[in-house]
């Protein structure tokens, strides 16, 4: 089957029928049996006529790109090259026999040909002509040609300048062309290997196994491999065992065009290492309904995952400060509640204390007056001295209370440990009494004054002592107070024979709101206030008990020299 190719006609020709004329020059050139070819420089076949074709035996489509010299009988292929060399050297007409090879039967025939060369140069590029007849039908080829032009030489010029004229625009337009979709190209590949941080993978899904086609130099520097060791293996290398029947199960996938989208997965670099990825995967290039080519992109997302858990760490730590500021704030609201409450008691205390003054004033001057002038029998008097004395131990009591209820001035003085635990002691023999408790004081002798906040050193005494007294719940309970020095440091016991503490509790005793005692009975404030004055002042708390043992709190606090050389055995009035 005759192979006939369609020649473009320019628009806008010069001549108003050379349009016309071109398309007749085309039919001569077609029909011509003379054959024509046009070589680019290095001698490859870019255009022929029907009739080289023939003469050649191969289809005018298979004969591009190929070489001329293909064509030319072995032994005649020097004086081709020569010929072809004058032609590059002189620039003129050349002109040679030789034997030309027929491919088309099914053993190659050589045949003698007239071959005529000439060069055309169009914008710089220069290329050859070649003109050949078989010789043995020369004669009757020339009377045709020469008949022709004989006939319409003005015509065959105007459509030889017109076909040059296209050949030109069609080379032009074609070399445009092609350095357009060059530098496309040589963009595309700067940005393919300019995503240092993107690994890029092109994967042929044409084969049995998914092979890799290229890469870019982010892919093998995220999977560690070498510049071109990655292209040609199967993409099923750089995943982890347990990951490549997933993938093989998405090929079939691929290829029908359904591509892979932000996929979470895990890459093994060539060292074996897995990392975490993100992967998406698209196909392209259709081929009989398939898709024989896809695009992988990946990106190691390791470092992100670790950011993420990070913050997921700042945001627990976070929320435990929101929850422990949260209960120091509620801490503080109890704290300022329970000294509110302690204040309004104290108020309250001190204007009953002075009520109980002025009539304790009253009740002793009559007292007095009566010791001075009545005349009284011995047994009498004697009753009246034990009234004195007891109106006495009253106008102590209110004096301690007032001092104890008087409002804290928050500054250190030297206090005698001594004369302030005495003091409250007075105010728990009462209760001691009704709740059956008997006490025991052991105090050493000269102990120095310690620097403390009067009211605040009472405060924590008040607290040991109260819950020392709610821990023995059964009649017959021993509370015992003893003081004693260690090295520089004053230390005061309080110790109790009740119900003990659990030794799980102990380790939480001194939380705030943390409390052992039934809700109605304690705040849980207590002990946490008295650790938190004790620490402040430089001492230490401790405490050792057993369930059904009882409990001992002992606190010590240190001696300021400084302060006890210049007033020791002196301490300030409580």
């Amino acid at each position: 089957m005759t192979d006939h190719t369609e020649h473009a006609e320019p628009a806008d020709l010069p001549y108003p029928d050379l349009q016309a004329s071109l398309a007749h020059y085309y039919s001569l050139y077609d029909l011509a049996p003379v054959g024509y070819c046009t070589l680019d420089s290095d001698q490859f076949i870019l255009e022929s006529n029907q009739a080289a074709a023939n003469l050649l035996g191969v289809g005018r489509r298979p004969l591009l790109a190929q070489s001329f010299s293909h064509f030319v009988l072995a032994e005649d292929r020097q004086l081709y090259q020569t010929a072809h060399r004058a032609l590059q050297e002189s620039g003129g007409v050349q002109e040679c026999r030789l034997r030309l090879v027929n491919h088309g039967g099914a053993v190659s025939s050589p045949f003698w040909v007239q071959l005529n060369l000439a060069l055309v140069e169009e914008k710089g590029r220069v290329l050859s002509l070649l003109v050949f007849c078989d010789i043995n039908s020369q004669k009757q080829n020339e009377a045709a040609v020469a008949s022709l032009a004989d006939r319409d030489i003005i015509l065959h010029k105007q459509v030889e300048e017109a076909f040059l004229l296209s050949e030109r625009q069609r080379l032009d337009e074609q070399r445009a062309a092609n350095d357009q979709l060059r530098e496309q190209n040589e963009r595309l590949e700067s940005i393919y290997q300019s995503l240092d941080s993107v690994g890029l993978v092109i994967l042929n899904l044409g084969g049995l196994e998914v092979r890799v086609e290229s890469c870019n130099s982010g892919a093998e520097r995220l999977l560690g491999y070498r510049t071109g060791e990655l292209v040609g293996q199967s993409i099923l290398t750089i995943h982890p065992e347990e990951n490549r029947q997933p993938f093989r199960n998405q090929i079939e996938a691929l290829r029908l065009g359904r591509a892979l989208v932000a996929a979470d997965i895990s890459l093994r670099r060539k060292n074996g290492e897995a990392f975490p990825a993100v992967v998406s995967v698209h196909p392209y290039g259709w081929t009989e309904g398939v898709c024989r080519t896809a695009v992988a992109v990946f990106q190691d997302v390791s470092e992100l995952i670790r950011t993420h858990k990070e913050l997921e760490v700042v945001n627990k730590e976070l929320e435990l400060r929101v929850e422990q500021r949260t209960c120091e704030l509620q801490e503080t609201q109890q704290k300022f509640l329970h000294s509110e409450k302690l204040s309004a008691i104290g108020q309250l205390s001190a204007s009953i204390a002075h009520e109980f003054n002025n009539s304790m004033q009253g009740i002793m001057a009559v007292l007095r007056g009566l010791e001075k002038r009545a005349v009284l029998m011995a047994e009498d008097r004697e009753l009246l001295m034990a009234a004195v004395k007891e109106c006495d131990r009253v106008k102590d009591l209110i004096r301690n209370l007032q001092d104890f209820n008087r409002p804290s001035s928050g500054r250190k003085e030297l206090v005698d440990l001594h004369r302030s635990l005495n003091a409250i002691l007075l105010f728990q023999k009462s209760d001691f009494k009704v709740r059956r408790i008997t006490l025991v004081t052991r105090f050493a002798d000269h102990l120095p004054a310690i620097e403390m906040v009067p009211d605040q050193l009472k405060q924590v005494i008040l607290n040991l002592l109260s819950n020392a007294a709610d821990a023995c719940q059964q009649p017959g309970g021993v509370v015992t107070v003893s003081t004693r020095r260690e090295g520089d440091r004053v230390a005061f016991t309080i110790e109790d024979t009740g119900v003990g503490i659990e030794a799980e509790a102990i380790p939480r005793l001194f939380e705030p709101f943390y409390t052992t005692k039934p809700a109605v009975k304690g705040t849980g404030l207590g002990l946490s206030v008295s650790y938190g004055i004790v620490k402040e002042h430089g001492g230490e708390i401790m405490v050792a008990s057993e369930p059904g043992n009882g409990t001992t709190f002992t606190v010590l606090l240190p001696i300021t020299a400084s302060l006890n050389s210049a007033g020791a055995g002196q301490p300030t009035a409580d």
